[in-house]
């Protein structure tokens, strides 16, 4: 009995997610960040967020220029290593940007429209708040993803990884379900619209519990060869091959998925006409696929490794990008449902495996350099796809392209781009894959 009682605590401090250790309690508290932040991030993007321009009369092209402000701010992420590699202890920094952050790009957006009437002034202002938050973000938020991944061992990120999404997804699209069921049931009468921007205020509430969850885990010292300069930014990833082979492979999926994401949502809500409801239920369905399939993923990933099973997969999903731009009002109940399942399944799969690329190829010192020109690329490449959409978008206007017998709008046509972006990339992995495997974590 006695070694029994022995063996106990060294099954809890083996334990992924264990108060026993400093590195277990931290990857609690990281999970619990990211459960809220994926609350947060439903309740504040995509069709709520979409719904909240539109109910002061923001029009699909305007909406599209709004989305891809933040973009445009991420480019002050060079700044980044010269700010937080001065700070041996960053922790307290953090978390004041932090605040000012959600302040800015929740409350701050959610109270213009009451303070401004002229909708240019309104629009202007939007966009300042928004650009302004996400320059404050560009510059500290890559000092979160240099500490925390900290708490996770090369050799555990397949199983940290998958259950971080498995329970950040079901707490997170839980959430946004509920929520979506209640807009429905009130969109009708005169509360509809005051759900929307009451679920803005919940958010920032939640943003404040993000901030304290964030300030508890312990930091740890961080490497520096030398003192930051903004070149480095550029010249450290530069002499980097298999890392900046993994930024192009980062950049072509971020671009591609980006080319229809500012104006989809219009489209569901408002061409199509598709219930928060609905798609939210439909949203619900993946972390119960990804219960039932993780497990596999994590095995495909430990046999095949991580590049390969991502372009596995993302070439997988790429016919149901050309189903998806086929959804119309006239069919979506069983289309949309249809594609959207089928892509959890692939999702489930590339990814896990797209959660741990920039990690694979990361130096070990000077990492918030590299972080910083990591987050510059996709910020870059999600800016540019969206730029790309928008003005697409706003070139077609009204106009259609027939084909057998089906009209295809500007957004549906964007998807055929995303489409293709998901055929070239798995194209560029399997030609490169001897050098982005090069590190082999």
């Amino acid at each position: 009995m006695s070694l029994f009682k022995k063996r106990v605590p060294r099954d809890k401090e083996n334990a992924l997610y264990t108060w026993s250790t400093v590195e277990g309690r931290g990857r609690c508290l990281v999970l619990g960040h990211v459960a809220v932040t994926q609350i947060i991030s439903w309740l504040t993007t995509g069709m709520f967020y979409t719904s909240f321009l539109m109910i002061y009369g923001i029009d699909i092209v305007n909406i599209g220029i709004i989305t891809f402000i933040p973009y445009i701010a991420s480019c002050f992420s060079i700044f980044s290593p010269a700010v937080l590699e001065r700070f041996e202890k960053r922790k307290t920094f953090l978390a004041v940007t932090r605040f000012l952050y959600y302040f800015l790009n929740i409350f701050a957006i959610t109270i213009i429209p009451e303070i401004i009437s002229d909708a240019g002034a309104r629009i202007i202002a939007f966009i300042v708040v928004i650009f302004l938050a996400n320059v404050i973000n560009a510059i500290t938020g890559s000092g979160y993803t240099v500490w925390h991944i900290k708490f996770v061992e090369p050799s555990r990120r397949a199983e940290y990884f998958s259950v971080q999404s498995l329970v950040a997804n079901f707490i997170g699209i839980g959430v946004s379900l509920i929520s979506g069921i209640i807009a429905d049931a009130l969109s009708a009468s005169a509360y509809g619209d005051f759900v929307i921007i009451a679920l803005r205020h919940f958010s920032f509430f939640l943003a404040i519990v993000d901030v304290i969850l964030l300030i508890l885990p312990k930091e740890f010292t961080y490497e520096h060869s030398k003192l930051p300069k903004i070149r480095d930014i550029f010249t450290l990833p530069l002499r980097s091959k298999p890392f900046m082979m993994t930024m192009a492979v980062g950049f072509l999926f971020t671009f591609s998925t980006a080319l229809p994401a500012s104006s989809l949502n219009y489209y569901l809500l408002n061409d199509v006409g598709v219930e928060y409801t609905f798609i939210n239920a439909i949203n619900m369905v993946y972390p119960l696929v990804q219960f039932f399939l993780l497990r596999y993923a994590r095995k495909f990933v430990s046999r095949h490794g991580w590049f390969l099973t991502f372009a596995i997969f993302t070439l997988g999903s790429a016919p149901t990008i050309l189903m998806y731009s086929c959804v119309t009002a006239s069919n979506y109940l069983w289309l949309l449902p249809t594609v959207r399942i089928a892509q959890h399944f692939f999702g489930t799969y590339y990814n896990l495996a797209n959660s741990n690329l920039v990690y694979t190829n990361l130096p070990p010192k000077d990492q918030t350099n590299y972080m910083s020109f990591h987050t510059l690329v996709a910020n870059l490449a999600s800016f540019l796809g969206m730029m790309i959409g928008t003005s697409f978008v706003a070139w077609c206007g009204e106009r259609t392209v027939e084909i057998l017998g089906m009209s295809f709008t500007s957004v549906q046509m964007l998807m055929w781009g995303e489409m293709a972006g998901y055929i070239i990339l798995p194209l560029f992995i399997f030609a490169n894959l001897k050098t982005l495997n090069a590190n082999n974590n």
